[in-house]
Formats: C-alpha cells, structure tokens, sequence
C-alpha cells in the first residue's frame, strides 16, 4: 500500500496519529505526513456561509472548498476582534487563560512567553513553517516560520502629500462624513473602486498639502494607471508568495499560513469586483428597529464607535449609502475569495494536493448594519461567527456539514492531532495545556455527539481592564454573562438574528440555568478571571 493510500485511510477510520514522512511522501513502514494549508481572512463574516435573507456573496473559490471539506456551520471565535482572537487561536489558549483581549503584541504578553505558537510547533517537529501577510496582527510575531513573506498592510490609502497614509480617508468621502465623525474613525467608512483615484487639495485638511494618488501603508508611492496596469495590492503580494511555496520542492513537509486583510477596511478593491454587485440588486441584511433595546445595558454602551459609524452613514446617506457599504465589503469578499482561489488552484495543480489538509476561516466576524452597529467587538453572532472550512484528504466528513458549537481555539489541537506532532507543545516550556480539543472526530462523522469538547462554544470581551463578559453559543441558544452580572438570550430556533432577549423569561428559566452553568464550567476548567465573579 502507497504511502498516500495508508494516509487516506488513517484519516478516514479515525486511525492513531499520523506518521512521519520525508516531502509529504513516507517509506513504506509509515504514512505520509500531511502538509498544511491555513488561510485565514480579516474581518470575513458569515455570509461566505450564504444564510438565509442576507446579502449573496460571491465567494467561488471558498464554495468549492467547502464542497470538498467539512464546513462547521457553528464556529466562533475565542474573541470577536483581530489581534486577540488571532493570539488564541496560534496559542490555543483563552483570553482568560492568557489575561490578554486586547492588541498587546504575542512577546508582550507574560502568559505566552512560555506558550509555543502553531507554526513553531510544525517547525519544532521537523517541518517547514511559512508564512505571509496577516497572520499574528503583527505579522509574523517573531522566530516562528522558516520563511516569511510580507507583513500586514491595509493598503493602499489616499495621499494627502504629509504624514502616515495609513486611516487617511478619501477625500469625496471626507466630504461626506467629517459632520459626523472625527477624521481618524473614517477609515471603517472608506470604500470604493481603486480607479477611484483620490485627489485632495491643498488646505482641504489643515496642514496637509494636498496630493493625488495612492500610497502604501509603508509611505511609498502605490502605482495606478488603471487596473490593468497598477502595482499589486498586499493580499496579491500574499497570495503570489504562497503559490512560489507550493511551486517549490520540498524535502520535508511544510505548513503554510496565509493571512489575507480583506475584507477589512478600507474597502478598496478593483473595479470589476464591484461591477459584479449592481446597486439595484443590493440586499440589506436582516434589520430590526430598535434592536438595542432589550440588550444589557453593558454590552450596548460599549466600544460605541461600531454605533457612532452606522449611525454616521445614515445621516449622511441613509438606506442608499448603507447599500453602498454592503456592496463595497461583498466586493472584497469577492476578491479576497479569488486571491484564495489562485492559492488553491496552485496547491490543486502541485504535487501536494493529495497529502495537504486545507483550513479557512475569519478572524472575527463584521456588523454590517446589524444592531445599528458597523464593527466587530459584540457578543453577537454578527461578531462571533465565522466560515470554518476543514479539508482532509480522505476524511468521512468531507463535503458535509456540522452544526455542533466549536471554536477556533480548537484550530491548534486539531492541526496537531491530524499531522501526529503532539498535543502537549508546552510541556516543559509553560506547560499550559491548550485549551481546545481537537475536530477529528467530527470529521469522521459530522452527526456524533461524543468528543472531548464542550456543549457549546465559549468567547469574551474586555474592555480595558473591567471585568470581562463572557458568552456561550450553544446548538440552539446563545447565552451572555456580562462582568457586572447582566445577562442575555437567545433561541436561535425562533429568533435566529438575537432580536428577543430572552433572559428572565420564566418559559426560558431551566435553559438560562443550564448555560449559565455550562458557561461557568468552562471557566472553571480554565481560568477564572480574577475580577469576574459568577457566583454559585
């Protein structure tokens, strides 16, 4: 039996760890070690999911990888915002395990000096470790790759000829917001075509003397002429640096991350990829009135830019500007979905595309409009929830579906389950467990009910250094705890977009009960916040 064929079938039967294996390719006493694709996008929300009554993206690519995956229909974040959800899932820590929920940089943070992130853990364990782009929201974070290719960048911005191009708004959309909204906010409120070449006047802004064109996030020039002829924005750079990783020969087997920034803001994209949305086809998503009103009072008086930013666009442009917003973020879904197609496709044309286990998801999940907010940072499923797609050659779950709650923290304990390198990467460094618990049983059949993780999926938020709010998402419910002991719920069943906060409701009592209690095991079995206190 090949070494491939024994791969294959070692994964499908839910076999013991897998083998080791020179260039993805074993001797005959052994299967292959599999290589690793991970693709992760800033800001991607659900709708690569296509839910029901929201608008239709167009996400090719990530269609057909979910056709030839698992796609866990349930997965949440550990925290709804990109630097701390990024630093769980390459820990496979909680937030309240590493006392971090913010952007501190992974060095800075005490808890992780003794932790081995994801890649080093590969690369500790005889494998070639790549990456590029947004990956740690630093960047590479440090000495964890073998190679890596560029660094972050939400570029390119408008130039207005002095200072940091980086969060310069374009000045039509100045124009538009600057009543509603300081100048360093409207970054979350830039889109467009990047033929929409920005020009600002001198004197426009007080201080700066004028400019035309786009610049990188780094201060130089970003050539347009027209998008035929132009410089490559960084996701293009990102995604041709890991298409030269997958054309190259390998004489170990490598894991490959790639962080794309769309579709984050600015929503700066090429033409065609708005071309592909009309304005007159532009679905609004799901939008109740007043939806703030039965929420705790905590959770909707916090991180009030995401409130103040839809709040601006309406005044300024109301439903017709809220469209174009929509349509801007489907446009960079849709060309971050091709920039990962041209990823795939070159993985699907290599030697590899048989022994490589393919992982896509979001970093947090994005508001678009909904619950009058345009940002991430809830503890809604408009934060929390994001695509997770799972790839394995051979596996039983492949093309299927699964709805029970998981989490990103268990990204980590899969990936080192399946590759057979060790589920224990702390030990004697931290010896901090991870967290997680690894998908392989699902991906051997979606429907079982047995595994080693919880009923449901834990995230938090934190806001300075307040007592936390924690929320769990069950199959049907999602239930919060904030900090100063308020508390929301939610049945998905009946109410799939949280617009009835159920909590007190005496029909809801026993289920309040019982994820309250599932919520504060976890903790438990973790680490309880020092200034949360959930009580019995």
């Amino acid at each position: 039996m090949t070494g491939r064929r024994r791969f294959l079938k070692s994964v499908g039967l839910g076999a013991v760890a897998l083998g080791c294996g020179a260039r993805g390719r074993a001797a005959d006493s052994a299967p292959a070690k599999p290589n690793v694709l991970f693709i992760i996008c800033d800001d991607l929300n659900d709708w690569a999911l296509h839910p029901a009554r929201h608008p239709r993206a167009k996400t090719p690519n990530m269609d057909r990888l979910r056709a030839r995956s698992l796609s866990f229909t349930n997965a949440h974040v550990a925290v709804p915002v990109c630097g701390p959800s990024r630093k769980c899932l390459l820990s496979g820590l909680y937030p309240q395990t590493i006392d971090d929920y913010g952007f501190a940089p992974w060095k800075s943070v005490k808890a992780l000096k003794g932790c081995v992130p994801l890649p080093l853990h590969f690369r500790n364990n005889g494998y070639g470790a790549y990456g590029t782009g947004k990956l740690l929201h630093e960047g590479a974070g440090g000495d964890f790759y073998t190679a890596y290719g560029i660094g972050p960048d939400y570029g390119p911005w408008p130039w207005r000829g002095k200072g940091r191009p980086m969060n310069t708004p374009h000045p039509l959309q100045f124009e538009t917001w600057k009543k509603h909204l300081p100048v360093g906010m409207h970054r979350d409120l830039n889109y467009g075509p990047l033929s929409n070449v920005p020009v600002w006047k001198a004197g426009a802004v007080k201080g700066m003397p004028g400019a035309k064109g786009w610049y990188c996030e780094n201060g130089k020039p970003f050539r347009y002429v027209d998008d035929n002829d132009r410089d490559k924005t960084p996701d293009e750079i990102s995604a041709d640096w890991a298409v030269d990783i997958l054309k190259k020969r390998h004489d170990r087997p490598f894991y490959l991350g790639v962080g794309f920034i769309r579709p984050h803001t600015p929503l700066y994209a090429p033409k065609k990829y708005f071309d592909m949305f009309p304005m007159k086809d532009i679905r609004l998503p799901p939008y109740r009135k007043d939806d703030l009103s039965d929420c705790a009072s905590v959770l909707r008086n916090r991180w009030q830019w995401g409130y103040k930013k839809y709040s601006a666009l309406i005044k300024a442009g109301g439903e017709k500007a809220w469209k174009e917003w929509v349509r801007a973020y489907l446009a960079c879904m849709a060309f971050v979905d091709d920039l990962a197609g041209k990823v795939l496709d070159a993985l699907d044309k290599s030697e590899y595309r048989d022994n490589t286990i393919v992982v896509l998801t979001g970093d947090n999940g994005y508001h678009v409009g909904e619950k009058d907010c345009i940002q991430k940072w809830h503890l809604w499923d408009e934060s929390t929830r994001v695509p997770l797609f799972v790839h394995v050659p051979g596996a039983k779950g492949n093309g299927r579906s699964c709805d029970h709650p998981v989490s990103l923290i268990d990204v980590y304990p899969t990936m080192a389950d399946l590759c057979g390198i060790g589920g224990q990467p702390n030990k004697n460094r931290g010896n901090a467990p991870l967290d997680g618990h690894s998908l392989r049983p699902f991906l051997e059949n979606p429907e079982r009910k047995d595994w080693d993780g919880p009923a449901a999926a834990l995230m938090a938020v934190r806001d300075n250094r307040a007592s936390p709010h924690f929320s769990v998402r069950s199959r049907r419910y999602r239930y919060t705890l904030c900090g100063n002991g308020a508390e929301e719920l939610y049945d998905h069943e009946k109410d799939p977009h949280e617009w009835t906060n159920l909590a007190g409701n005496q029909e809801y009592e026993k289920t309040q009960k019982h994820l309250r209690e599932e919520l504060i095991t976890i903790l438990r079995k973790t680490k309880m916040p020092k200034n949360f206190k959930p009580g019995n």
